[in-house]
């Protein structure tokens, strides 16, 4: 990579990364008073702003942005484009959060990336009083830098954590998407979801449409009040027609759907009536861009949604024999709608349930939601 010289293993570089302060791993988050976007944004300028240099889509949410984001990329690569991708977290490779075309760039692209940000990073925490980059900030900018420097035709970007204050919100998209909110890390971003909902809608931006998932009446005022006081056009997803007929052996959709300007057809390969939801999501962020002069079509998008793959999400480990499904579902809401997906979805006789989650979680209403599976 153009300005890296020297080499770096993998493994290095990874640790390298992960001396920054890492909040996904840590069980202390700071108030969310104390994040800002200032350092985020001097790291940016340092590197010449490489978030403003690719075209973007900006998807924020409680639970379905990285589907949807998945969708999204499907589609516009279906169309012809390249497309950068950047979701949080991983499963197995932290490489899976910055990806070309759904392919994780290689190792040897993580070492570069380490080694010619490094020494902005240093940059940052000596000569600025903003204190130290953190390891998703960081991650952030590594996937910006990354997709400018590949010269990529989009970038489908997903939030980490809230939105309005996120490390990802020095972008400027051509859409903005809200998936569906729910309760999710209170202790940094409040128990009431209106509360929440105002930090989401804080990634729309003047005159820039946002596409919205079906929500609570009570969410849906809070975002369209602020898409009316940014002129910002809002996109209801929940308007669009909608008819879908699922395979109960492997849980897979045929699914018609009437959006604004076309009417679609198409094979879901993700499971669950939320996954339904964030296709309609999809849709309407390739609706804004079609509006916009791009070239996607009603074929590109029927193919993108029927080739998707993004796994951990109801995913089909082993369909021949006893069927194994596996899910990241991590709060009450997320267990509650795949619980329903395995209901809706599938048939058996008895069912073998692994459960795991780490500190932090509201492990007894989780386990209240897998109940109903019995």
């Amino acid at each position: 990579m153009e300005g890296s010289k020297k080499f770096i293993s993998y493994d290095d570089a990874v640790s390298l990364s992960l001396s920054l302060v890492d909040f996904e791993r840590s069980v202390h988050s700071p108030r969310h008073s104390d994040f800002h976007l200032e350092r985020m944004r001097l790291f940016g300028n340092l590197l010449g702003n490489p978030q403003k240099e690719v075209p973007s889509v900006h998807i924020a949410g409680t639970k379905g942005k990285g589907s949807t984001a998945a969708m999204v990329t499907s589609i516009l690569v279906a169309s012809g484009f390249t497309v950068g991708l950047a979701t949080s977290p991983h499963l197995h490779s932290l490489t899976e959060r910055i990806r070309v075309d759904m392919q994780p760039i290689s190792k040897d692209d993580f070492g570069d990336l380490v080694l010619t940000l490094w020494p902005d990073v240093l940059k940052v925490e000596s000569d600025y009083d903003l204190g130290p980059i953190t390891w998703f900030e960081f991650m952030t900018m590594a996937a910006f830098y990354f997709f400018h420097f590949r010269q990529v035709d989009f970038q489908v970007i997903e939030t980490g954590l809230g939105g309005r204050l996120d490390a990802t919100n020095i972008l400027d998209p051509l859409v903005s998407s809200i998936t569906s909110i729910s309760l999710d890390h209170t202790s940094i971003l409040g128990n009431d979801v209106k509360m929440i909902a105002r930090e989401k809608a804080g990634i729309i931006k003047e005159r820039k449409p946002v596409v919205v998932s079906s929500q609570s009446s009570e969410v849906l005022h809070v975002i369209q009040k602020i898409a009316d006081e940014r002129s910002s056009p809002l996109i209801d997803t929940s308007k669009m027609n909608v008819s879908s007929i699922s395979n109960k052996r492997n849980g897979l959709h045929k699914t018609k759907v009437k959006g604004g300007l076309e009417e679609y057809q198409f094979s879901l390969p993700l499971i669950g009536d939320h996954q339904i939801c964030n296709s309609l999501n999809a849709i309407g962020i390739a609706e804004v861009l079609m509006e916009q002069g791009y070239p996607v079509s009603r074929t590109s998008i029927e193919m993108g949604l029927s080739n998707v793959s993004w796994p951990g999400r109801m995913e089909i480990l082993k369909s021949d024999g006893p069927i194994v499904v596996v899910d990241g579902a991590h709060n009450q809401n997320s267990v509650m709608v795949a619980a329903q997906a395995i209901l809706d979805n599938f048939e058996y006789s008895k069912l073998i349930l692994v459960f795991g989650a780490t500190t932090g979680h509201d492990i007894p209403s989780m386990l209240q939601e897998l109940l109903r599976l019995q």
